[in-house]
């Protein structure tokens, strides 16, 4: 696991693909995301987000910039899935060893996609969620996204980010993945197309 937070991760990010003049712009005042207001932090992920949409209409940049700031959970689970994946070859037992250990939506796969859904972060909670504005909150995995009013689907990056990590280790390649749905973008749902 990397000894990189989410902020060290960006602000690399940013370098590697924007100039240093953008990427000091971006990341002023990210200093709030060390703080315990987490309205200020999700005002200053939003704003960074904004200004990052307006520095570049690369949506590969983006990508490139925040699908490494990515959470590494589920570490545990990678080298059973390595394994499974290296005994059986076979995509149908991967995703039957992958669901209920770090998918609970089984994932479907249609010809060489794989489609990742995510359950809500706040099961009950949405269920219970009488507005759909409140159902997309409580499904959002993400405190800072939850927390802004409204925030660029440019962040769902970092969260394919995270699925491309398990991907990518389980089968030692690269893969793409796709954001087909997002809550942040009024969707009831989020959800990742995995090109293996």
């Amino acid at each position: 696991m990397s000894s990189e937070n989410w902020t060290d991760k960006f602000e690399k990010g940013l370098r590697e693909h924007l100039d240093d003049r953008t990427a000091d712009d971006i990341m002023r005042g990210a200093e709030i995301l060390k703080s315990d207001d987490c309205q200020a932090q999700a005002e200053w992920m939003k704003q960074a987000m904004g200004k990052l949409d307006q520095a570049t209409d690369s949506e590969q940049t983006k990508i490139n910039i925040l699908t490494p700031c990515s959470c590494s959970c589920f570490e545990e689970h990678i080298e059973h899935f390595k394994k499974v994946w290296a005994k059986s070859g076979d995509i149908d037992q991967l995703l039957g060893a992958m669901h209920g250990r770090v998918f609970g939506v089984k994932p479907v796969c249609e010809g060489n996609v794989v489609y990742i859904q995510k359950m809500p972060s706040f099961p009950e909670e949405h269920a219970q969620a009488k507005t759909p504005e409140k159902k997309r909150f409580y499904f959002c995995h993400c405190d800072y996204a939850r927390a802004a009013t409204k925030i660029s689907k440019t962040y769902c990056y970092c969260g394919a980010g995270w699925c491309k990590r398990i991907w990518e280790e389980v089968l030692g390649r690269e893969v793409r993945v796709d954001i087909t749905h997002s809550v942040l973008q009024d969707d009831d749902f989020c959800r990742f197309a995995v090109y293996l």
